[in-house]
């Protein structure tokens, strides 16, 4: 099996011997973020494994790592193994190197899911490596720097003579650790899926409906991204109430209601409108919001009453909104 180490690249910053080796099994986004990063905070990284060759040996090439065929070989090779692999695969992984018969010993076996606690590596704790999980919340791509670990939270969850040495890794790589929560690690992905990946598909659909006023698809994309990413730089600052704008908080009715008529034909986007506005009036407070509300509570009620011949009730609801939308 070949090892190759190739351009050996020197590190950033001055390397402290007291720090652990590392190794990387994977080279895809998270790999090569959380590599490069590493590498150049001063630590050694040793070993780089990855089932595409070419990808480990890019990322070797860039850290002055090994790169190595196997994640027992990456393992061997390290204090601390990161596996930067697909969720699917952690639990393999981790069962292969406990497999191997290899003397663990002090060595650690971390993985990077945001989905999964360090049990999936449970095969490996049992032959006395040292287990953890450190998640970065955060949006990588293929292209990401580094640097843009610099401010991220980690989540940390590691046995207990582990987690001060993945904390210190964080904490070098410019991140911040926070301990990870405990049990069914579900509702902690479901939250960082819906801030990270939900708002780009909302984007879309917004920049569609923009494209559909006849402003240029590419224009739109970097507008509104402009705009998304002033939302959440006021969220950062002020909170999510705080940083609240639009129609819904200045209990503009006639606004809300236009923008209802002008979906009518877009049911799917219609009906999202509709559920993040409600979200928004709960959010901001219904207080000092009564128009707004009674237009949400109306379109609401004409939604479930709809199929069904109209009522004394659905009728009045109705009128109401109408009333709305073309006094606005």
């Amino acid at each position: 099996m070949t090892e190759t180490v190739r351009n050996a690249a020197a590190p950033r910053a001055s390397r402290d011997s007291s720090l652990p080796t590392l190794a990387f099994v994977g080279a895809g986004r998270a790999g090569r973020a959380l590599a490069t990063a590493a590498h150049e905070a001063g630590y050694q990284v040793v070993a780089v494994a990855s089932r595409t060759p070419a990808h480990a040996q890019e990322l070797a090439d860039a850290v002055g790592a090994r790169r190595v065929e196997t994640a027992v070989r990456a393992a061997r090779a390290a204090d601390v193994t990161f596996l930067t692999v697909p969720d699917a695969a952690i639990t393999r992984v981790a069962a292969t190197v406990a497999a191997s018969g290899m003397a663990l010993g002090e060595r650690a076996l971390v993985h990077c899911s945001g989905a999964h606690t360090s049990s999936a590596l449970g095969a490996a704790r049992q032959v006395a490596a040292r287990v953890g999980a450190v998640h970065p919340l955060q949006a990588l791509t293929a292209d990401s720097s580094p640097r843009v670990l610099c401010g991220t939270f980690f989540s940390v969850e590691a046995d207990e003579g582990l987690r001060p040495t993945l904390e210190r890794i964080v904490s070098d790589l410019g991140g911040i650790p926070f301990a990870a929560p405990s049990g069914d690690r579900a509702l902690y992905h479901a939250a960082a899926v819906l801030a990270g990946n939900a708002p780009l598909a909302l984007l879309a659909r917004a920049a569609r409906l923009l494209e559909s006023t006849g402003v240029d698809g590419a224009i739109a994309n970097q507008a509104l991204a402009t705009l998304l990413e002033g939302a959440a730089a006021n969220v950062r600052r002020l909170g999510a109430q705080a940083a609240l704008t639009g129609p819904v908080v200045r209990d503009d009715a006639g606004t809300v209601a236009r923008h209802l008529r002008a979906l009518q034909n877009d049911e799917a986007t219609r009906s999202l409108y509709l559920l993040l506005a409600r979200d928004t009036l709960a959010l901001a407070g219904a207080t000092g919001r009564e128009e707004v509300a009674e237009v949400l509570a109306a379109q609401s009620l004409a939604t479930v009453l709809r199929p069904r011949r109209e009522t004394g009730r659905a009728r009045r609801a109705g009128a109401a909104l109408r009333h709305l939308g073309a006094t606005a």
